[in-house]
């Protein structure tokens, strides 16, 4: 990881997470001045000790409106449509990676 980075104090601020809690990646990205690549691996590497869990949110690109999150890759389907404009989309281009807290002790 960056070395310009406090460990201690993004120890304290993921503590701020409780279970069930949604974690962008974009916010560690900007909140500590990593790279996309350097959060993802963080946020792995939690994942792999269990600290979290990723899943996929699905968005409209055009309107900025989450269309809800699925948890397996492989359960992703090709294309999806908007509630809010109809706009049909495909998947992959509209949508990302985000963290649920699944332990916080």
């Amino acid at each position: 990881m960056n070395k310009k980075v406090d460990e201690d104090n993004l120890i304290n601020f993921l503590k701020r997470y409780k279970k069930n809690m949604w974690l962008y990646p974009g916010v560690i990205k900007r909140k500590y001045n990593l790279s996309i690549a350097e959060t993802y691996d963080f946020l792995n590497e939690l994942e792999k000790q269990g600290i979290l869990q990723s899943y996929y949110e699905l968005y409209c690109s055009s309107c900025q409106k989450s269309m809800g999150t699925i948890r397996l890759f492989n359960e992703l389907p090709e294309t999806f449509e908007c509630e809010l404009c109809n706009e049909e989309l495909q998947t992959l281009k509209n949508s990302f990676l985000i963290y649920k807290v699944i332990r916080d002790d």
